[in-house]
C-alpha cells in the first residue's frame, strides 16, 4: 500500500457511514457510484469495513488498490448526548481479512476526555485482535485519537501534542504496524509524533472538513516533518471533483510539489 518510488501512501477513508452519523456518508450516499470515482484518483490504498469491501468487490474494478479494512465500531462521532461511549469489535469479523486485496486491519484507541473505560474498550480490542494479526501475517493500523465530547454534536479532535504522543506511543507498545492519528496543534510539532512511533510509519488523518488549500498545507507539512502519509476521508468525499483532489494530494506526497503546484493541479479545468 506504500508507493514503490515514494515509499509513502494515500489512504481514501470510506468508512465513514459506520459510525452512525448520516451527514459522515456525505458525497459516498451510494458507494457503488461513489468508488469508481476515488479509484479513478489513483490513491494507494482505501478504507473499508467489510460491507463496504463487499460492495467494492462486486464492482470488478481494474485496480491493484490496497484495502485498509476496519473492523471495529465506535459511537463517539454519533451528533447526539452519548450517556456510554463505546468501541466494540469481535475477533470473528478478521475472517474478512482474508480477502486478497486487504493488506492491513484497522481499529480505534480512543482517549475521550479521559475515559478510562472506553480507552480499556479500545486496548482489549487490539490485545484480541492484535495477537490474531501477528498469528495470521496481517498488519495492524492502530487509530490512536485525542478527543473532547461536544454534547448533542459528537465529538472534536483534541490537537495537544503532549496527549497525542502519549496515545501514539501506547499503539507502537500495543503492536501497532502503522499509526494513523490526528494532525497537531501547531502542525509544526508533528514531527514529535514521528519521533515517538520509533520507526512506525505515521500518517496523518484529515478529520473534519477545511478548505482545500488547508488540507494541502497540512499535507505539506505532514511530509517535511516525517510522516508516512495520509488519511483523508469527507475532505475527499465531499468535494466537488474527488478524484482530482487526490491527483493534487499525490503530487505532493509522491512528488514532492508544492502547494501552489499542488493547487494548479486540483483546479486545471
Amino acid at each position: 500500500m506504500f508507493n514503490s518510488k515514494s515509499g509513502k501512501c494515500i489512504n481514501i477513508a470510506l468508512d465513514l457511514g459506520v459510525f452512525g452519523d448520516r451527514s459522515f456518508s456525505k458525497g459516498i450516499e451510494d458507494l457503488s457510484k461513489a468508488l469508481p470515482e476515488i479509484v479513478k484518483g489513483k490513491p494507494d490504498a482505501i478504507q473499508l469495513n467489510p460491507g463496504g469491501l463487499k460492495i467494492y468487490n462486486s464492482l470488478n474494478l481494474d485496480s491493484n488498490i490496497a484495502i485498509a479494512l476496519r473492523l471495529d465500531v465506535t459511537n463517539v462521532y454519533e451528533a447526539r448526548e452519548i450517556e456510554y461511549p463505546w468501541d466494540t469489535a469481535n475477533v470473528a469479523t478478521l475472517r474478512d481479512a482474508f480477502a486478497k486485496n486487504v493488506n492491513v486491519v484497522v481499529l480505534n484507541l480512543l482517549n475521550l476526555d479521559e475515559n478510562s473505560r472506553l480507552q480499556e474498550q479500545c486496548i482489549q480490542n487490539i490485545q484480541l485482535i492484535g495477537a490474531k494479526c501477528r498469528e495470521e501475517n496481517i498488519p495492524l493500523m492502530i487509530e490512536p485519537l485525542v478527543m473532547t465530547a461536544k454534547p448533542g454534536a459528537g465529538s472534536a479532535s483534541v490537537g495537544d501534542v503532549e496527549k497525542i504522543a502519549a496515545l501514539v506511543r501506547q499503539a507502537v507498545e500495543l503492536g501497532a504496524d502503522l499509526i494513523k492519528v490526528d494532525p497537531t496543534n501547531p502542525m509544526s510539532d508533528f514531527g514529535q509524533i514521528v519521533e515517538i512511533a520509533s520507526g512506525i510509519p505515521v500518517l496523518v488523518r484529515g478529520g473534519g472538513s477545511v478548505p482545500a488549500r488547508e488540507l494541502l498545507e497540512r499535507t505539506r507539512t505532514a511530509i517535511d516533518t516525517g510522516a508516512s502519509g495520509v488519511v483523508y476521508g469527507r475532505n475527499i468525499v465531499q468535494h466537488p471533483t474527488p478524484a482530482k483532489f487526490i491527483q493534487a494530494i499525490r503530487a505532493i506526497v509522491h512528488k514532492d510539489a508544492s502547494v501552489d503546484d499542488a493547487m494548479l493541479v486540483l483546479e486545471k479545468k
